[in-house]
């Protein structure tokens, strides 16, 4: 933040600290003590906690914090917030749902009412950011008359402008940024007990994969454990627009920990039925929805988190659900193996081929050994073989892969109690060139499908990511592509494709039949 800025942020400040003021003692109603202490009992109720937000920040507060009542997710959220002192929440909630002005105002200053709150933390992507959401609550503490009247004056020294300020009743309240140090945080006896972590996910740092990790530990590590002993609550308000970010990497780290909870709203349903119907109608969503690009509302609305693929596009990914009984008239597995568990991933699939449409039966794709792959091989043929099918397997191997290769698979077969190993088979030319010919089209034309029960499969989310981000020439990993290509291109040679009539008219694969094509040229001969 340039001084131009930090002077224009400070104006605007001041601006609305005047504004709040004026509008928050307009508002003021008289009362008797007693009828204001029975009131202030009641708000300061957890499950009142609504009425407490509109009382003093809300639509009917006088104020133009909010445009529209509170919704019940956010009662129900803050309720896990009170009642748990260590939980880790992580408000995945859709772009407008008021996350910020909750969790930094709303939850704060009710928490901080109940004695449940002495050292507020504050964290933002930058120092500036941090600074910025923590004025927001000084803003209320400071000029706020509804909240005076009812608390007493509040500040006693600080200002968010330098990033921390203490109240009247020895509260303490710092900003951080992500890019700051987290260790040891401490106001006299008292260390953070509550800490918000506001908008700290950015897509393109996400993809900086040792900077993820680095943010992961600082706020896993260094602020997990710089909380009170009595109470640390950890609030992360952020919708979810990336995978294999900060908000995935903090949920995975504390995958075990009884007090994570992840609390996931989105805009609205399927049917546009709004889920913060105050402040949204069925029509409003829709627009909002029709009004933004595809990728950007799955991302900012739906807590979606997909990518515009480079070349295969997110919408070309098609689910179809699979009879459980169906008899598949052709199967055929295909394994993309590599040398090392740290180096590519080793990825495999059984597709079916029915009348020139691929479909995914089952799918591997992982950063593992060799002989894990080999074993879930056998696992599938065994799976199929009950069911009166076989699968035509082949493997990828050059001359010199197969010396490595065929030795693991034969021990992986004899481990199996299986008869046979796939067939050692390396297609030359370059890979880019085969996968973006093949897959590309067949992607487009809905000629492949996966089957459901692979949906938000670890490996299959894997799969999506490098799907998505292939293209010619790129470094992610592209084994599983490679595979799909093989398996569509070998399944077009094997099992041909059908003319019939329900095909109607769509791109199918395979070789064409000529029967009917020659028998008319034959016709016209013996005619002529």
């Amino acid at each position: 933040m340039t001084k131009t800025e930090f002077q224009t942020a400070i104006d605007n400040y001041q601006r609305m600290s005047s504004r709040i003021k004026t509008l928050s003692y307009e508002s003021l109603v008289k009362e008797t003590s007693e009828q204001q202490e029975a009131r202030i009992k009641h708000l300061l109720k957890p499950e009142n906690y609504l009425e407490f937000f509109e009382h003093y920040y809300g639509i009917n507060s006088g104020l133009a914090l909010a445009d529209a009542p509170s919704a019940k997710f956010h009662l129900s959220s803050y309720l896990e917030v009170f009642y748990n002192p260590f939980i880790k929440q992580q408000r995945r909630w859709f772009r407008g749902a008021a996350k910020s002005i909750h969790s930094n105002v709303g939850n704060v200053s009710h928490l901080k009412e109940n004695d449940q709150l002495f050292f507020g933390l504050i964290i933002g992507k930058t120092s500036e950011h941090g600074k910025l959401l923590l004025s927001d609550l000084q803003l209320h503490l400071e000029s706020n008359e509804r909240y005076i009247k009812d608390f007493g004056m509040q500040m006693q020294y600080g200002s968010w402008a330098d990033g921390q300020f203490e109240t009247l009743d020895n509260r303490f309240f710092m900003s951080l940024g992500l890019n700051q140090p987290f260790r040891g945080l401490r106001n006299g006896a008292n260390r953070p007990d509550f800490a918000s972590m506001d908008d700290l996910e950015d897509r393109k740092q996400a993809k900086n994969i040792e900077l993820t990790k680095e943010n992961v530990q600082k706020l896993t590590g260094d602020l997990g454990k710089a909380g009170q002993k009595q109470r640390f609550r950890q609030i992360m308000a952020n919708n979810y627009i990336v995978k294999n970010g900060i908000i995935d990497g903090y949920a995975e780290k504390y995958k075990k920990s009884k007090n994570l909870s992840i609390h996931t709203v989105n805009l609205c349903d399927k049917d546009f039925n709004p889920s913060w119907d105050e402040r949204y109608t069925k029509e409003e969503c829709i627009a909002i929805v029709e009004d933004t690009d595809y990728h950007t509302s799955q991302r900012e609305d739906f807590n979606n988190p997909v990518e515009e693929g480079k070349r295969i596009k997110e919408e070309w990914i098609r689910f179809k659900k699979t009879d459980p009984d169906q008899i598949h008239n052709g199967l055929i597995s295909f394994w993309d193996l590599s040398y090392s568990s740290e180096g590519d991933y080793k990825a495999g699939a059984v597709v079916s081929i029915d009348k020139g449409r691929a479909h995914v039966l089952r799918i591997f794709n992982q950063q593992t050994d060799r002989p894990d792959a080999m074993n879930q091989h056998y696992v599938w043929q065994k799976e199929f073989n009950e069911k009166g099918m076989s699968i035509i397997s082949y493997y990828d191997a050059t001359a010199s892969q197969k010396i490595v290769y065929e030795p693991d698979w034969l021990v992986a077969c004899e481990e199996n109690n299986a008869v046979d190993i796939p067939i050692d088979d390396h297609a030359s030319g370059d890979k880019h060139d085969k996968i973006d010919a093949t897959l590309t089209s067949t992607f487009k034309r809905g000629l492949i499908t996966f089957d459901e029960s692979l949906k938000d499969t670890p490996d299959m989310d894997k799969a999506l990511e490098h799907i998505l981000a292939f293209e010619k020439g790129c470094k992610s990993p592209d084994d599983i592509l490679d595979v799909l290509e093989q398996c569509v291109r070998k399944g077009r040679v094997l099992f041909g494709y059908s003319q019939k009539d329900e095909n109607k008219g769509k791109p199918v694969m395979g070789k064409k039949e000529r029967n009917s094509l020659s028998k008319s040229r034959k016709g016209r001969k013996r005619r002529a």
